[in-house]
């Protein structure tokens, strides 16, 4: 009898096995079907927020407001399950004052892969808008690659790098991805997180900002103290003042 009590555990086991992995394949297509259905797509939506509170405490100095406001608004959009527009964080100061290493922060600790994930788009002007007599193509590019992965995800991040540098009036593409609709060109997006990076302009001997580029977004306003900035969307647009 113990010879074939045996024999019959390596069939059971490999039933159990069997029915494991019956059970994943069942999962992964019903998480695949709530995928396409686009308002149920949490994709590799993965937030660590205790993780990034403590990340943000041991190594970003000096920045205080700025950590409470990044943290506090995103503690509010994970939360919510059905936010009504998306996040849109606006990170600016002088070089330094860790712009790109909170942007970089979020990524890892919302998304598995971070910056590597498929769902994070990190836009660059150098590279990605180099050209500012190609900005028609530019508009018709970019919103296109945000409507098309918000299609795939709505759980997706797009990072704006340098926004001083970006061509005159590209951003204006972003403007209905921003507000409160409920669906833009048939596309759920509220779910989404925007995330732009400003460097504010040196100012001149006497204490003002040079002039600008006709059509360019408006600068920050300087602070005595560099920081961070961070806010809801809004009707306004990226840039604007919370």
């Amino acid at each position: 009898m113990a010879a074939v009590t045996r024999s019959c555990r390596p069939w059971g086991s490999l039933l159990g096995l069997f029915g494991l992995v019956s059970a994943a394949a069942a999962a992964w297509d019903l998480a695949s079907l709530r995928c396409n259905l686009g308002a149920f797509c949490e994709c590799d939506f993965r937030p660590d927020l205790p993780g990034l509170e403590c990340d943000l405490a041991q190594h970003l100095a000096g920045q205080h407001l700025a950590k409470a406001l990044v943290v506090k608004a995103l503690k509010a959009f994970v939360r919510d399950p059905a936010p009504t527009k998306p996040l849109v964080l606006s990170l600016h100061g002088w070089t330094g004052t860790g712009k790109s290493y909170v942007s970089s922060l979020l990524a890892h600790y919302l998304f598995q892969g971070g910056l590597r994930s498929p769902r994070v788009h990190h836009f660059s002007p150098v590279i990605h808008f180099p050209h500012p007599s190609h900005i028609e193509r530019y508009k018709k590019d970019l919103k296109s690659w945000v409507q098309g992965n918000l299609t795939a995800c709505g759980r997706s991040l797009f990072l704006f790098d340098e926004m001083d540098k970006m061509p005159p009036g590209l951003m204006e593409v972003l403007r209905p991805f921003l507000g409160s609709s409920w669906v833009v060109y048939g596309t759920n997006y509220r779910k989404a997180i925007f995330i732009f990076i400003r460097w504010l302009l040196t100012l001149g001997h006497h204490g003002r900002a040079p002039p600008r580029r006709s059509g360019a977004l408006p600068p920050t306003a300087a602070a005595p103290r560099p920081a961070l900035r961070a806010q809801r969307a809004g009707p306004a647009g990226p840039g604007a003042e919370g």
